[in-house]
């Protein structure tokens, strides 16, 4: 009998022993962190923010002329064929506003952007702030320069425009429009297209091939800092497709549908270029001919994004 405890003692010593082992490997391969685990991984995207273009009633470089209705489309960049579709004509009073040149996300306030007319318009040199959905406008502040294509740095309130028909960069006050000089002129006549890159802005002259000859499509990287570019990069249009470049564009960076650089003409089309190495491949590629929307109004002067 009492080998018999003895050896029922030992069974439960071993039966036990054996619970304690598997609790603690399971244990082991279940960390304390593991809660962190099953949380939402942190910077990633869950939905793209909304792209609008400032569009005008007619093809024009820069300085835009009058008479040109501005008018506010969505772009769907995710969609194939790109998504293009009407949403606002912008008004001050009900009256049009013609040849708006730029238009940036008001951060913060939905369904608001800010715009800037050129010295042409028939509300010249103003800075706005625009109702997307209803295109209806007040004028803010006259800006001390007529600008073009104004960017707004995410929600640091760094404003930077390019001073319409040159290729200078000017810091903008908002709301009071006062410009100074961000960066001195650039290497050619004039820039027509403006975006915010990552924690950059990137300024391309469609119509020059000083950096990929004989492509077309010269863009120029600046810190936020200002001061002189720092980096030069290139579109790579082919001249076979100079209309994609040519004159006033909208420009655009897009990290959500995968098309990245992104050039919106005032000849009427939309194209991308995932690579702007210099002279490397690939060349853009076409996403959407505006002139066969059905629109009255088919021409990008500008883009927009947002949340």
């Amino acid at each position: 009998m009492k080998n018999y405890l003895t050896l029922l003692a030992s069974v439960v010593i071993m039966a036990t022993t054996m619970v304690s082992c598997e609790k603690t490997e399971v244990e082991q391969e279940s960390p304390s962190d593991a809660k962190e685990s099953k949380k939402a991984p942190e910077n990633v995207v869950t939905a793209c923010p909304n792209v609008y273009a400032l569009v005008l009633s007619g093809s024009s470089s820069s300085p835009v002329p009058g008479g040109f209705t501005s008018n506010i489309f969505k772009v769907d960049l995710c969609a194939a064929p790109t998504g293009y579709t009407f949403v606002s004509q912008i008004k001050v009073g009900g009256i049009p506003v013609t040849s708006v040149t730029g238009l940036c996300d008001r951060a913060g306030v939905p369904n608001f952007a800010w715009a800037v007319t050129g010295i042409n318009s028939n509300f010249p040199g103003k800075l706005l702030n625009v109702q997307i959905s209803t295109g209806n406008a007040s004028v803010v502040a006259t800006t001390t320069t007529p600008l073009q294509d104004i960017e707004n740095f995410g929600t640091t309130g760094l404003f930077v425009a390019i001073k319409e028909g040159t290729s200078q960069l000017m810091k903008v006050t908002v709301p009071g429009g006062v410009c100074s000089v961000f960066a001195p002129a650039g290497p050619t006549s004039q820039y027509n297209g403006l975006a915010v890159v990552g924690s950059t802005f990137h300024a391309i002259s469609g119509t020059t091939n000083l950096v990929c000859p004989p492509n077309y499509g010269d863009i120029f990287e600046y810190t936020t800092a200002g001061g002189p570019y720092v980096a030069k990069y290139s579109y790579k249009n082919l001249p076979v497709n100079s209309s994609w470049t040519m004159k006033e564009l909208g420009f655009y960076f897009d990290n959500c549908c995968g098309k990245r650089w992104t050039v919106g003409s005032s000849m009427g089309i939309i194209s991308h270029n995932p690579n702007v190495a210099p002279c490397v491949l690939p060349n853009p590629t076409f996403l959407l001919n505006t002139s066969t929307t059905g629109q009255n109004y088919w021409y990008i002067y500008d883009f927009m994004s947002k949340l």
